[in-house]
């Protein structure tokens, strides 16, 4: 034999040795026949998956997701709608559908295999084999199925002419050294786990369908009978398959090195979509200089009725068709979602992670590097909204590293701390999942970084990519290179932020001639560095280790000024208020004092903050200033005068939060009014105590569930806070003038989406009591029962049901107490009319909508029209002293109409009210038309 092919014989030889680990765990490998037909929104397909045994366990069965099959529960679906108000939309436009995927015949070969569909939710599939399948060996699966897509917004289901399939065929159920990951189909996030796989897809479609695929299409083939077929396969290994479909799209096409960059729209969005593909174009370079360049030829970005931001798939990514309509000033809020689901291309895709247990391998690495890209292109502390001049004197605005810890930081303050790592299904509220996992996880990066340094951590990333490339990696495994890599132990530090709801919270609980003293309140230790400022200019630098309660530095003069932290290294000290010595205060004058400037994120959260300046409302004009405490509590002063009224009105007011750890709010309002009437001045006020029954409300008019304990003195008990606390307590009595009374009242509901609900309830208790103290003469006790019921009459059709049945009850029996007439009771009468001290009410609304899907944009975007209802109603009611028959029931009818607006794209969503009533049997009455907002119950 010739030298030369020894030498190659031998070369091959050790390679084969050398790679042999490479070589035994084999990627499966997906080769899919699929028909899709687009009118009855149904698949016929055909699966066959090779799966190779990459462990040293034989196995007798073979396990695959079926998520398309998920069963609901009652309660489940209930909960889909009201979260549904999270993202301002109603996700199922027909009534609640979730589709099926059915298996017909499952084969290995000719020989017909058996499986079984287990979990508690129905989504694993179970085949078994035929022979135990031993390490290193092939297993080819036939699978015959059928899927029926919904009716529904989202990652599965189609609208209007758009179809979106994501993990829609059966995929394999990881099996690595703790077994199979057969996990439940988590409803709010994305609970997939799944290996990276190559595909080849044989789709058949009718012609006019304009398809976006995962990977890169091979061959089309124009077929008889009006279809087409394409052959799509991938060069490289994915985590998924799949589609977007639309006969409408377009797509704009850019190339960044060897990648092509398609971004789809549909009609009006094309330049948008011009500036989807040069987002993404420069996340794909700042990614790929840091982590490895991005593997495949073709990356799509996808129109989709998401009912929420964006999806990462693998090869594309699919955005929310209402992104396209952010206002101007929000193009870097747009970035900011393109990038991010760009950014899973990486951090998902490339190298994959549990994302049922261990998310932050995906949603908090991506987005601390989101925020390094944001950064390094807008500036540090790059700003969300890109604000014109003659609006920048006007709007507080904030920056993206401000918000990655906000949200954290007020479930951190409330008690709602939990931790990172953990499964999807124990967030009690998903929404906290974006806090923990986005927020607090980006967060922790920033503090490793400030630990090891830029450099390491910049190290640390090259190694994790590189190494877990189309791999599956753990945080064991992530923590781990960054001990090597850093040549520290760095275990003390993920366990303490990721794995537990522990805190942080350094301060400086004396600073005297002789020596300063700094306290933990927290739980947490991390090394904490201090900076000791002297009369002379003179500095000193502290380090300690964080061990212990207390710190105590001697000094030898009394220092001018103290800081702990000083870089900002702990970015999640709860609260940097207290890392001064003397307290910082920001004191910010502002052309005119509006609600946005009490929001704690538009405010530095290291300071105390006065902010002052002149305030308008309907027809008055005055002063307003508030004294805020970020995220702990706020002092509130204004006066303004009353065109109208002819009075000058002074208030103060203060409000403390999470008190006890909790959702809980003390507060206090006193107001003093002047009038230049006679007998018209008034001075009265209100404190409450509420308790928060859910974690979070969906909408800036949503009623969350809640429990408040108030006393009032002269007024009513209205709004409890500036931006929640909203409180709903209709057609009560109320003088107003020498009244005390200390009530309870609250709201307990299920029911949505918010804020046009299709199903549930809503319960609305009050009790109040009237003494003399106070100074109050009025001696009284009432109480009001309501319960609002939402129906979904017509699905198809969106036809609604409403009721409210409420009942009042109080002594004594000859006094007014509750009052009927009104836009919130018997709308065909006069306001403050129909009294009595005992109450009963009924009200009926069918809502039907005349015009949908407007989507009639105005002001820059930052209004949307998007539906008008229609709406006819009738009440009923009566009020009665000491005798029921003393009185009759009075009945109205009425017209209205119901305009349904998107505000900023999907951050809120508002309904105007216009109804038209007349009294019936009365024909003195006069029609009353009222206007308001959100619906009348």
């Amino acid at each position: 034999m010739p030298l030369k092919i020894k030498i190659l014989l031998l070369g091959l030889g050790f390679s084969w040795l050398f790679f042999k680990p490479l070589y035994a765990a084999a990627p499966p490998r997906y080769e899919i026949d699929a028909r899709i037909d687009t009118a009855l929104h149904k698949i016929e397909a055909k699966a066959k998956v090779i799966f190779t045994n990459n462990s040293e366990q034989e196995l007798t069965a073979i396990y695959f997701h079926i998520y398309p099959h998920r069963k609901y529960t009652r309660q489940e679906i209930r909960f889909i709608y009201r979260y549904a108000g999270y993202f301002k939309v109603n996700p199922f436009p027909e009534g609640f559908q979730s589709g099926d995927l059915k298996i017909l015949r499952i084969s290995s070969g000719s020989q017909p295999l058996t499986y079984s569909i287990e979990g508690a939710d129905q989504t694993i599939l179970k085949i078994q084999l035929d022979a135990s399948l031993k390490q290193g060996e092939s297993k080819e699966i036939s699978i015959k199925f059928t899927v029926n897509i919904p009716h529904a917004f989202g990652r599965f289901g189609w609208h209007k002419d758009v179809i979106t399939l994501v993990r829609w065929y059966p995929i394999l159920s990881v099996f690595d050294k703790e077994g199979w990951h057969n996990y439940p189909f988590y409803l709010y996030h994305l609970p997939h786990f799944s290996e990276a796989s190559y595909y080849r897809v044989k789709l058949t479609l009718p012609c006019e369908q304009k398809v976006a695929p995962t990977g890169s299409l091979k061959e089309e083939k124009i077929n008889s009978d009006g279809t087409k077929t394409l052959d799509i396969e991938t060069e490289f290994p994915v985590r998924d398959f799949s589609l977007g479909l639309s006969n409408n799209f377009e797509v704009y096409s850019l190339t960044e090195g060897k990648i092509r960059i398609n971004s789809y729209y549909l009609k009006g969005d094309e330049e948008k979509a011009k500036v989807c593909a040069n987002f993404a174009s420069d996340l794909v370079k700042f990614y790929s200089q840091r982590f490895g360049e991005y593997p495949y030829r073709d990356f799509n970005i996808v129109p989709s009725y998401l009912a929420y931001g964006g999806l990462q798939s693998s090869g594309q990514v699919f955005i929310d068709t209402r992104v396209y309509k952010l206002p101007g000033f929000l193009h870097r809020y747009f970035d900011f979602l393109i990038a991010h689901e760009t950014g899973h291309q990486w951090f998902y895709n490339i190298v994959g992670s549990d994302e049922y247990r261990q998310m932050f391998l995906d949603e908090g690495i991506n987005s601390y590097w989101l925020l390094q890209y944001l950064e390094n292109k807008y500036g540090k502390d790059a700003l969300v909204m890109d604000l014109p001049k003659s609006l920048k004197w006007l709007i507080p605005n904030f920056s993206f590293r401000q918000s990655t810890t906000s949200r954290y930081l007020y479930l951190a303050k409330n008690g709602l701390d939990r931790p990172v790592i953990s499964k999807l299904s124990s967030f009690q509220e998903p929404s906290s999942i974006f806090a923990l996992t986005y927020g607090k996880g980006a967060a922790v990066l920033s503090m490793l970084e400030k630990q090891v340094g830029s450099e390491t951590l910049a190290r640390i990333m090259q190694v994790y990519t590189t190494r877990f490339r189309f791999k599956n990696v753990s945080l064991t495994e992530f923590i781990n290179i960054c001990n090597q890599e850093s040549a520290q132990d760095l275990s003390w530090f993920f366990q303490e932020w990721l794995e537990t709801k522990d805190t942080c919270d350094y301060a400086i609980k004396s600073a005297g001639p002789k020596n300063i003293t700094l306290e933990n309140r927290g739980s947490i230790q991390m090394p904490v560095k201090t900076k000791i400022i002297y009369q002379d200019g003179k500095e000193t630098i502290d380090q300690w280790d964080g061990k212990g309660k207390l710190r105590v530095i001697p000094i030898a003069e009394k220092p001018k000024r103290v800081e702990v932290d000083p870089d900002n290294a702990i970015i999640l000290d709860l609260d940097r208020t207290n890392n001064y010595w003397p307290k910082n205060v920001y004191v910010k004058p502002v052309p005119l004092y509006f609600f946005a400037y009490e929001i704690p994120l538009l405010l530095p959260r290291d300071s105390y903050n006065l902010v002052l300046g002149p305030s308008v409302g309907g027809s008055s004009l005055g002063v307003a200033s508030s004294l805020q405490k970020p995220y702990d509590n706020i002092l509130r002063i204004s006066t303004d005068y009353d065109f109208n009224g002819k009075n000058f009105e002074s208030k103060l007011g203060y409000e403390f939060d999470h008190i006890f750890n909790q959702q809980t709010a003390l507060g206090f309002e006193i107001f003093d009014r002047e009038s230049n009437k006679e007998g018209q001045d008034l001075s009265g006020g209100k404190i409450y105590l509420r308790r928060e029954l859910w974690p979070a409300s969906y909408g800036l008019l949503d009623l969350n569930d809640h429990i408040s304990l108030y006393l009032i003195r002269d007024q009513r008990l209205e709004s409890t806070a500036t931006l929640s606390g909203k409180e709903e307590i209709n057609n009560l009595y109320y003088r107003r003038k020498d009244e005390a009374i200390l009530g309870v009242t609250g709201s307990l509901g299920r029911w949505g989406p918010y804020s046009d609900p299709d199903y549930g309830w809503k319960f609305l208790p009050t009790l109040e009591s009237a003494g003399h103290f106070l100074g109050g003469n009025e001696s009284f006790w009432r109480t009001t029962l309501e319960l609002d019921n939402y129906y979904l009459v017509l699905p198809k059709y969106q036809h609604k049901l409403a009721s409210r049945i409420k009942a009042g009850w109080g002594e004594h029996s000859d006094e007014k107490l509750f009052q009927l007439g009104g836009p919130d009771g018997l709308r065909g009468y006069s306001r403050k009319t129909i009294e009595g001290s005992h109450m009963i009410l009924g009200s009926l609304e069918y809502r039907l909508p005349l015009k949908s899907d407007i989507k009639f944009y105005f002001l820059d975007n930052i209004f949307c029209l998007d539906k008008i209802q229609s709406i006819i109603f009738f009440d009923v009611g009566r009020t009665w002293y000491a005798d029921f028959d003393s009185s009759h029931f009075k009945k109205d009818a009425g017209l209205g109409f119901r305009f349904h607006f998107d505000i900023i794209g999907f951050l809120e969503k508002m309904v105007l009210r216009l109804d038209f009533a007349r009294a019936l049997g009365e024909p003195k009455e006069e029609t009353h038309f009222w206007v308001g907002l959100s619906h009348a119950f």
